[in-house]
């Protein structure tokens, strides 16, 4: 009873967050399960059991866009992580000044809305005045439909991905670059390792809970991914770039089946909470936090 007497004022200080995530999140995921064992009509709705999730499964259009939206998650995470460790090691060297305006120029574009990010890329993908295509005229290649050609398309979007979210990426990287211990590097060079040793023995197995931690998260929210295919391509051409989360939209707000859409928002819960775990385990498993 005294020990919970001294820990209920942190309880007390930590019940508004739990009311609000429990509000924000777990509820409209129990709505979604919910609305997933359902038919929804003019007259209402009614219970269908797994009528909707044998409809999802049956469906060869859903495991294609589960199809495009895992090329999606793996390209954006490697590139992504891969880009932004390059300019995180770029970065490390410099003093704090300087690390700060490398910061702010690579953060920048993550925190420009969407719209406007995906309206400046449209323009830059334009098959006539587009400047890619231009800059491809200048070397003497043919013009690229990067967002007409179904071949093409979803790469374009994964390359606009890839060029203005890194910024979150490369901020924790740095930081956590800074907070490596300087005696085991001035050890190192004293033994006369050189800049690349240093990297692959020191630094990148330091990074490792960081990493971690970025390809979940980053794997998370690639599967997620819906703002730039609706804003690009919605969902074409030929739905060669129609991701879970756009034919999830497209089910709910346009054809108005709640059910299927749930049920297909749920099976995507599902797959990215495996994945996840998988991730965590293989990865993290010899971390101490």
């Amino acid at each position: 009873m005294y020990r919970l007497r001294k820990a209920l004022p942190g309880y007390l200080f930590l019940l508004p967050s739990c009311a609000l995530f429990a509000v924000f999140m777990f509820t409209p995921i129990f709505r979604g399960l919910q609305l997933s064992f359902q038919q929804w009509t003019v007259s209402g709705y009614e219970w269908v059991g797994f009528s909707n999730y044998e409809t999802v499964f049956s469906d060869a259009f859903f495991w294609k866009s589960l199809g495009i939206t895992g090329i999606f998650t793996v390209i954006t995470v490697a590139a992504g992580l891969m880009l932004s460790l390059a300019a995180a090691f770029a970065i490390d060297p410099f003093k704090e000044k300087t690390q700060n305006v490398f910061k702010a120029a690579f953060y920048l574009p993550s925190v420009a809305p969407i719209v406007i990010v995906s309206i400046i890329w449209l323009w830059l993908y334009h098959p006539s005045f587009g400047l890619l295509n231009y800059l491809l005229d200048l070397a003497g290649l043919k013009p690229v439909l990067w967002l007409g050609d179904p071949q093409v398309a979803l790469f374009s979007i994964i390359l606009m991905t890839v060029a203005v979210s890194q910024g979150p990426n490369i901020l924790i990287l740095v930081t956590s670059l800074g907070g490596i211990p300087k005696d085991y590097q001035e050890a190192a060079r004293m033994d006369g390792a050189s800049l690349w040793q240093e990297i692959v023995h020191i630094k990148l197995p330091m990074l490792k809970p960081t990493m971690t931690y970025l390809v979940v998260v980053n794997t998370v929210g690639s599967f997620q991914v819906f703002a730039p295919v609706y804003m690009l391509t919605s969902g074409g051409p030929n739905r060669a770039t129609t991701t879970i989360g756009f034919l999830i939209y497209e089910n709910a707000f346009k054809k108005f089946d709640f059910g299927i859409a749930s049920a297909q928002a749920i099976v995507l819960l599902a797959i990215v909470m495996i994945v996840a775990i998988f991730q965590f385990r293989t990865m993290a498993g010899d971390l101490e936090y």
